[in-house]
């Protein structure tokens, strides 16, 4: 097969991958599965399922180094395949599963499956501008589509259930990444393995840095996490927790060569200009399919025309148009929602990383949560979206809208102009050194 089919396999294989450890990592457990427990019990099956993202996030970040140093693509290959063919088992014994220690078993396992496939994927697409651009493209289509589209809706509260128990029905403990994409993903995965063959992958380098650095993010991002749940929409509170936790990635960031850190800053600024947003899409395949082909679009722009700084303009733009005072103006909000997946995809195009390690790295931010997450956001009204040691960013229709969009609107142009001036110290010390 001739070297561009093999680039197009590659970059497809990318972008399913991504986006099927991406779900794995960001769909919620299932409202209305028929699991029931003590308070105690339940709060730790959904504690769980965030800790199961940052297992998986560290993971991949180990596994792409181990697997770049290693310098075969094809196992690179083979590990994505094993990551996926643990979270393809865990699809079908999830159905069948009501028991608490059993789900919570399901739920660290798809972390190490997501981790698995995440890893291996990155190894193979590290060194490549198209591939690795799609993986992170594929991040950031689960990041924004996975959770509203497959958490269950629910609009009244004739269910029944109570803080003891949740609401029975047939339907899966766990959200797992549906079949239509799990499958081709696996399939690509194998074909690239065996066309891969003999070829090997980017160096890795010895540094541990990626190693530190995830680690950084992953504990700054938990810790204010879990501080400031209870005080989300108190800025006194989170307003000192979004600047350490920004100091904290600034610093990972530093930690990585220039255009890996300059990743890292993007990824983050990506997640900040999401916050403001009200509107999000639901199931509906129609939106699904909008906002794909725009988040694509903005990805080849930047694949072809890469300018790190526009792409954090652009970004801080989109989060200070919440600054008009228009925020009650759906019209508004939906287009500035729209513009959200071409801008992100041009940003993340453009800031493409170096080191395999790397790529994980800075998608990390958008997989655990984080002060970001939650800033500025408002309380859920169901018992379920206080069981729960950290919570995720709202991105559902029927989610609460924030008690003031303006503050958070400021708060997060700040964060991304804080990236930005971060990015940019960040090539000069790779430019003077």
């Amino acid at each position: 097969m001739s070297r561009r089919w093999v680039a197009v396999l590659d970059t497809t294989a990318a972008f399913l991958v991504a986006a099927t450890a991406g779900w794995a990592l960001v769909a919620p457990v299932a409202e209305q599965s028929g699991i029931a427990g003590s308070e105690s019990q339940l709060r730790l099956v959904l504690t769980s399922r965030p800790l199961a993202a940052t297992l998986g996030v560290v993971l991949a970040v180990a596994v792409a180094g181990a697997m770049a140093r290693r310098g075969s693509r094809a196992g690179a290959y083979l590990v994505a395949v094993s990551g996926l063919t643990v979270l393809g088992l865990g699809a079908l014994v999830n159905v069948h599963v009501h028991q608490l220690e059993s789900g919570i078993a399901l739920i660290y396992l798809a972390g190490i499956g997501s981790g698995l496939a995440m890893g291996g994927a990155a190894a193979v697409a590290a060194g490549t501008r198209y591939p690795t651009v799609a993986l992170g493209a594929g991040a950031f289509a689960a990041f924004m589509l996975a959770y509203p589209a497959a958490h269950p809706t629910v609009e009244s509260s004739s269910f029944g259930w109570t803080a003891y128990s949740l609401p029975i029905s047939e339907a899966a403990m766990f959200t797992d990444p549906p079949w239509w994409l799990l499958l081709p993903a696996l399939g690509c995965c194998v074909a690239g393995a065996v066309l891969a063959r003999g070829s090997a992958t980017e160096p890795a380098g010895s540094s541990r840095n990626p190693l530190y650095a995830v680690a950084i993010v992953v504990v700054a991002g938990l810790t204010s996490n879990a501080v400031l749940g209870e005080h989300r929409s108190d800025w006194s509170v989170a307003a000192p927790m979004l600047a350490l936790l920004l100091v904290a990635i600034v610093i990972a960031a530093f930690l990585l060569d220039g255009r890996d850190g300059v990743f890292l800053l993007t990824a983050t600024a990506v997640l900040a200009a999401s916050a403001p947003l009200l509107v999000a899409t639901g199931p509906d395949p129609i939106w699904i399919a909008i906002l794909l082909t725009l988040l694509l679009a903005g990805a080849a722009v930047g694949s072809r025309w890469a300018k790190p700084t526009l792409g954090l303009v652009l970004l801080a733009v989109n989060a200070a148009a919440g600054l008009a005072g228009l925020n009650d103006a759906w019209a508004v909000e939906g287009i500035r929602y729209l513009a959200l997946a071409p801008i992100a995809g041009y940003a993340l195009a453009s800031a493409v990383p170096r080191r395999a390690a790397s790529i994980p790295v800075g998608l990390s931010v958008l997989f655990v949560p984080s002060a970001l997450t939650i800033a500025g956001q408002g309380t859920g009204n169901w018992h379920w979206d206080t069981l729960s040691v950290f919570d995720d960013l709202p991105r559902g229709v029927f989610e609460p809208t924030p008690p003031d969009p303006f503050a958070l609107s400021l708060a997060m142009t700040l964060v991304i102009l804080a990236c930005a001036e971060a990015a940019h110290r960040l090539r000069q010390r790779d430019q003077s050194s």
